[in-house]
């Protein structure tokens, strides 16, 4: 392979031009690279070490024929993947927003349907937890009267019956988890009003409509 240094590239080669004339076959491109010193050289094959760098072919008149970009880090293929996952992403985004927009505004004549449905929603759910929170306080009733059940009988300097320990555990037992639903309940409550607020919101915007 014949590589001119831009030493030889000064003197011979003032021009890719006269470069592609006098270095290589007229059927041939002239590859440029630049070297580890920032030098452009030029030959018939671009050496190995310099291969992932970017290199231009010419044509004998000169002319870039040919650009072959250098290869990219692992870092710039990583960030390229990002901004097309961050794209992608996106796009499903604004393809969900269409297709609920379109929703809201086939299910719903007005801004008033918006909160009767919401209305009912919250009235269906207050009554199951009005219910639970029944069951919650029932448990604690049941919890007192237990232990002081067990107290009482201890006063005689005898152990509680067994009987009253395993029933105060499931007593305790149903707390816990009535409690867990009286929870879960009120925050199902939360959502669905900020939810519905934020329909009616996006409804009156794709509709034009006033408060």
């Amino acid at each position: 392979m014949r590589v001119l240094t831009p030493v030889l590239m000064a003197k011979s080669c003032a021009v890719v031009a006269l470069c592609a004339a006098v270095c290589a076959p007229a059927s041939a491109g002239i590859q440029c690279w630049t070297d580890e010193n920032g030098h452009r050289a030029c030959g018939d094959h671009v050496p190995p070490q310099y291969a992932k760098k970017e290199t231009r072919v010419y044509d004998e008149g000169g002319r870039v024929i040919e650009v072959r970009e250098r290869q990219r880090t692992e870092a710039e293929l990583a960030a390229e993947r990002r901004r097309a996952e961050e794209a992608e992403a996106e796009r499903k985004r604004a393809q969900e927003q269409a297709a609920y927009d379109q929703f809201l505004l086939t299910t719903f004549n007005n801004v008033g349907e918006l909160e009767a449905t919401r209305d009912e929603r919250v009235a269906t759910l207050d009554g199951r937890l009005a219910l639970a929170e029944k069951s919650l306080a029932d448990n604690v009733t049941g919890i007192r009267q237990l232990r002081e059940q067990i107290a009482e009988s201890e006063k005689t300097g005898q152990p509680a019956p067994e009987r009253l320990r395993k029933k105060l555990a499931n007593f305790e037992a149903r707390l816990a988890q009535n409690q867990n639903a009286v929870d879960k309940l009120k925050q199902e409550r939360v959502g669905i009003i900020s939810r519905f607020e934020r329909d009616i919101e996006r409804y009156r915007s794709l509709t034009g409509a006033t408060p």
